[in-house]
């Protein structure tokens, strides 16, 4: 009896670290990016946009003073700010950079900021991203020199709609494997207006009507091509989601970007991936800072 009840204890012991072993070849535990790192402090911050209250949690180096470099970073298609802040914005927070991560108002089905998936596209997220922005100018701690976009997968694709807007405040952006491909999909999937149901299927997931009405007559490259402030695209070449050629058509429209090929990375990127796009988005972005 005690050895089978040791053989058991012994299967969940290896059942359990190889969850452990696996979720971390996804997620990583978040680490500076620099030496020394820091300790970090999260504070919620909820950020008002239209009739929406977002919810949002602005992450600080602890015990840093003075305005600091800062990075808003957005979500992707039905994924929510946990994502943002535990893969690179710890490891930004940690590296001397104030961070703010935040949910779209129906981004997600259990979204913080409320709203359902059904009344949400890219273009209310815009509005979403364009209040965030306005708000975390404002604060206190924020280097005004030295305001950042970061976007992944959905989030890149309005992160790219909506830096246009901003260029006067902006100081550079980087965008992991962003969804240019949304308009396209639209236009193969309906012919008119008309012909989009109330309620339809998007990266397997329900959307409401509001979601694809825009995209049918809509040039994204057009709309994007008009920031032109530096960027950063990370794509990797196994993205079944959102394949390559997207990230590298946007890399040739803007008037200043950079692209960097992930060989093997799938969307989302795995582990080693997420490391390295870290390690790069922070080289980056501390390339571009104005250090007057």
């Amino acid at each position: 009896m005690i050895e089978g009840y040791l053989l058991g204890t012994a299967a969940v012991g290896g059942f359990v670290a190889l969850s452990v072993w696996n979720y971390r070849r996804f997620m990583p535990k978040p680490r500076p990016l620099c030496t020394p790192g820091n300790k970090i402090e999260i504070r919620p911050l909820p950020v008002q946009a239209g009739e929406h209250t977002l919810y949002g949690e602005l992450l600080l180096p602890k015990g840093a003073s003075g305005p600091l470099p800062t990075v808003i970073c957005c979500h992707g298609f039905g994924s929510s700010y946990k994502l943002c802040r535990d893969t690179m914005g710890k490891c930004f927070a940690m590296s001397g950079f104030a961070v703010y991560c935040f949910d779209f108002y129906g981004g997600s089905k259990k979204s913080r900021s409320g709203g359902s998936m059904l009344e949400m596209s890219i273009f209310t997220e815009r509005e979403n991203l364009d209040a965030v922005i306005d708000a975390v100018w404002q604060l206190d701690c924020v280097d005004k020199n030295n305001l950042f976009l970061l976007g992944e997968s959905q989030g890149g694709c309005v992160a790219g709609i909506t830096a246009p807007r901003h260029r006067d405040k902006l100081k550079a952006m980087v965008l992991y494997y962003p969804a240019f491909c949304i308009p396209e999909d639209a236009q193969k999937k309906f012919a008119r207006v008309e012909d989009i149901p109330a309620v339809s299927k998007t990266f397997k997931l329900d959307v409401g009507k509001v979601y694809n009405e825009k995209l049918l007559d809509y040039d994204i490259y057009a709309e994007i091509a008009a920031y032109d402030g530096p960027v950063l695209i990370l794509h990797g070449d196994a993205d079944t989601v959102v394949d390559v050629s997207y990230g590298r058509r946007a890399a040739e429209v803007y008037p200043n970007a950079r692209f960097e090929l992930f060989p093997g990375e799938i969307h989302g990127f795995m582990g080693k991936g997420k490391r390295r796009a870290a390690e790069l988005a922070y080289a980056f972005f501390r390339e571009q800072m104005d250090t007057n």
